[in-house]
């Protein structure tokens, strides 16, 4: 069991509607166990009225403020959960979330079992998980997701055509919607519904999937942490697109390549003693 949670990082719902109730309910609970809250600028424009309610909450004005910080507590879904993975990214704080999306296949505290979530967490009777990241470099820029890279056609109507390679070796030159190199974290995502496995989340590996392939032949591969995937967009006319945790960061020029590597570590997710994302898999995606 980890050690009981004093001061957390709270994150919320884009929508503040979504998030209001619970996030009373929350605070009460936070106010109740003395914990203290530090919350993003972003949070106190969406819920300042609620979180003025607690004596103990300030504002995030940099990564400084975390040092303290035992526990991220994210209400929301998967999205929520990405934008506390970023804020959190390489410090070794555990994000835990309670369940207010569709799917929520990374949250862990279900809104009907709120309190009680929330105090078996505060108590650190919850497991936590270090989450194997990417990093996709495209010329001079380095990007860094938790979930997923993709490189796709974009709002291009026709298919882009792919060169893929994994440590110099070329696998598949192919005309297809896109390409998802997925985290463990990230394999009940995009890459699933492109026909990706489930991996689970301590695996030390990463799953290359691809959207509408022109081709029987081509299948998802799982790729070593050690491996490093080189995706070369083969159209001679067309730009490709690079999307990196949902967010479209950028352009893919013909014969431009996009190298994928792997990041140990670089989040961590904590999940309820007692839950996994198997049991998530089951309950919510089948």
């Amino acid at each position: 069991m980890s050690r009981p949670i004093r001061h957390i990082l709270l994150v919320t719902h884009g929508h503040p509607q979504v998030a209001a109730e619970t996030l009373c309910r929350t605070v009460q609970v936070l106010n109740e166990s003395g914990v203290s809250i530090v919350a993003p600028p972003s949070e106190w424009e969406k819920h300042g009225e609620i979180l003025r309610s607690s004596a103990s909450a300030a504002v995030m004005n940099g990564r400084k403020d975390l040092s303290e910080v035992g526990l991220c507590l994210v209400l929301g879904g998967d999205g929520t959960m990405l934008r506390a993975f970023r804020l959190t990214q390489d410090l070794g704080i555990p994000v835990a979330g309670v369940n207010l999306g569709r799917v929520g296949f990374l949250t862990t505290v279900e809104q009907a079992s709120l309190e009680e979530g929330l105090q078996r967490l505060l108590a650190g009777d919850y497991v936590e998980y270090p989450l194997l990241g990417l990093e996709a470099s495209l010329q001079d820029k380095t990007f860094r997701a938790a979930n997923d890279v993709v490189v796709s056609k974009g709002t291009n109507p026709h298919a882009c055509s792919i060169a893929l390679s994994i440590n110099g070796v070329t696998m598949f030159e192919v005309v297809c919607d896109g390409v998802v190199a997925s985290t463990p974290a990230g394999s009940s995502a995009y890459s699933l519904a492109a026909g990706g496995p489930l991996l689970g989340i301590a695996v030390e590996a990463y799953v290359i999937s691809f959207v509408a392939p022109h081709a029987v032949g081509v299948r998802p591969v799982v790729a070593a942490p050690q491996d490093v995937l080189e995706i070369v967009n083969a159209d001679e006319d067309n730009d490709a697109y690079l999307d990196v945790d949902g967010q479209r960061l950028a352009r893919v020029g013909p014969r431009s390549c996009v190298t994928i590597r792997t990041s140990p570590s670089m989040n961590s997710l904590a999940l309820l003693r007692g839950d996994s994302l198997y049991h998530h898999f089951r309950d919510r995606l089948l």
